[in-house]
């Protein structure tokens, strides 16, 4: 039998809205040869990015496929991502991006062991195969909203440590100066809180109007 995909991706809070969410289901279906089941999360159980734990919890209605993508709302896909689900097939955990742009990565172990947060992943693009990446959730605390503030530094600071997805799958706009470069998927993250905000991309970086 063939291989059944999906893409996730959350809609919660005031951030985004249908136009964001039809914008990546476009450029997924655009940038895949794949039968896709496009599934959109907008129920908010949990505030904002933390809905990304229920992923893989028997809160929502499990997911059938072997294969699972999830974008955040504000990345562009450019490229084919095919390859990208053949990656994460093969693997048996939770895949996140690397944030290899950032300063100090190779401090990143001090400061965790030291109880000081920080995280060197990024979750605008996650990967997994259903049931392989359970300990997610059943780590989870309430409490975690509040000590570590993002689902990001949560995995860093539990030590669940996803996979690295490869890097010539996607690049940081932002740290790179906002240039278009020939990677599949653009990460528009924003450094220490001084990137674009959402409405100036479009406007200030009019290359992405191409994609979305």
């Amino acid at each position: 039998m063939a291989v059944k995909y999906a893409v996730a991706c959350i809609c919660v809070g005031d951030k985004y809205n249908l136009s964001d969410v039809k914008a990546l289901e476009n450029m997924v279906f655009q940038n895949t040869t794949y039968d896709i089941n496009f599934r959109v999360f907008n129920e908010p159980v949990l505030p904002k990015w933390w809905t990304k734990v229920l992923y893989h919890s028997s809160v929502i209605d499990p997911f059938e496929e072997e294969v699972v993508l999830a974008f955040d709302l504000d990345v562009v896909i450019r490229r084919n991502i095919d390859s990208l689900f053949d990656w994460v097939e093969q693997q048996d955990y939770l895949c996140a991006a690397w944030c290899r742009w950032r300063e100090h990565m190779d401090n990143f172990e001090e400061q965790r062991d030291n109880n000081i947060h920080c995280t060197p992943y990024n979750s605008s693009i996650l990967g997994w195969r259903p049931e392989t990446a359970l300990k997610i959730w059943e780590e989870f605390d309430f409490e975690d909203m509040e000590i570590y503030g993002g689902f990001d530094t949560y995995l860093w600071m539990k030590r669940l440590d996803p996979i690295r997805i490869p890097d010539h799958f996607y690049y940081s706009a932002h740290f790179e100066n906002y240039r278009e470069l020939e990677y599949p998927i653009v990460l528009f993250n924003k450094g220490q809180s001084d990137g674009l905000r959402k409405h100036e991309i479009t406007s200030k970086v009019p290359w992405v109007n191409k994609y979305r």
